[in-house]
């Protein structure tokens, strides 16, 4: 029954999002949220989609030198691979993306399964500290923009509007995250896990600095790649550049809710840009571009991945 739960809640709620995000808009403001799509400069597109590969490339490298840390060599190449098969696997069923990778990587690299699944729970308690570390600066420097939202009156006509949407919002995001943290079997083999992950952290001696700095150009590129959207559609110059910044860390906070953020992470997007007077198929059109260009990115060196690393392994 957890199992299916895990599968079956960031469906439901990937499918809820789309139905609010169909709700919200008139079938005119859909059509024009297409139009702008379609009108979307490619080389703008494709810088993102660079940036987007790149940081996950970045992501595999950094790998490497936590595998290097616990006395294991692992490929380049199956390093890379596993990150894109990792969030392939979560596009097509939640969760399982982590799994992949750590068997992949133990497959592949004759590393034991237990060591890659901690390795792998220290780098997502470090994004996550990162992330966390983003907000804060966000919240530093912008806190009087963000502040200023909350009292705007476009932000509190849009609570009186759309109130059984936020209502019903909040119930089910509530119920899931109970049901999340109901699904984890034992708390303590979980932080134990993260524990020797990070231990794998202080082996890293002189590479320390290393893996600072492929860290920080990881979320670099992520920032960059979600900033140059921005210019690929005419309408999109509306928005502040002020605003991307803080838009980019709602994205980062969404996207775990459904498969790959589909539905939530455009819905979050727009909803954040309303409170600063951007309207609905503006923020859209921006969340939905955002969206696409990290799941086309995931979909094409994924695909490659499963069907290229087992003949690589043939091959030698």
């Amino acid at each position: 029954m957890k199992k299916k739960l895990r599968i079956l809640v960031p469906i439901i709620l990937g499918v809820f999002f789309l139905y609010i995000t169909f709700v919200i808009t008139s079938q005119d403001e859909r059509l024009l949220i297409l139009d702008y799509i379609k009108s979307a400069r490619i080389e703008y597109l494709l810088g993102a989609m660079f940036l987007g590969a790149s940081a996950d490339i970045i992501r595999g490298l950094r790998w490497q030198l936590l595998s290097k840390a616990i006395g294991y060599n692992s490929g380049r190449i199956n390093s890379i691979a596993s990150v894109f098969m990792c969030y392939t696997s979560n596009m097509a069923f939640p969760r399982s993306g982590e799994v992949i990778r750590a068997t992949v990587l133990s497959e592949y690299n004759n590393i034991p399964i237990g060591k890659t699944f901690g390795t792998i729970a220290a780098e997502r308690v470090i994004d996550m500290s990162i992330s966390i570390t983003i907000l804060f600066l966000v919240w530093l420097l912008q806190y009087e923009i963000i502040l200023e939202s909350f009292f705007e009156d476009n932000f509190l006509n849009f609570i009186d509007n759309n109130f059984w949407l936020i209502f019903s919002s909040t119930i089910i995001l509530t119920a899931s995250l109970f049901i999340l943290i109901r699904k984890v079997e034992s708390i303590k083999l979980f932080f134990k896990s993260v524990i020797e992950g990070f231990l794998s952290l202080t082996k890293l001696k002189r590479k320390v600095l290393t893996f600072v700095f492929l860290s920080l150009l990881i979320w670099m590129f992520y920032i960059l790649a979600f900033f140059v959207i921005k210019f690929s559609v005419t309408e999109l110059n509306i928005i502040d550049n002020n605003l991307i910044f803080p838009a980019f860390v709602v994205g980062v906070f969404s996207i775990s809710l459904s498969n790959h953020g589909l539905g939530v992470y455009p819905l979050a997007i727009a909803l954040f840009l309303s409170n600063f007077g951007i309207n609905t198929e503006i923020g859209l059109t921006y969340g939905w571009l955002a969206w696409s260009c990290q799941a086309i990115i995931t979909l094409i060196f994924g695909g490659l991945s499963f069907f290229v690393l087992p003949l690589l392994k043939t091959g030698s």
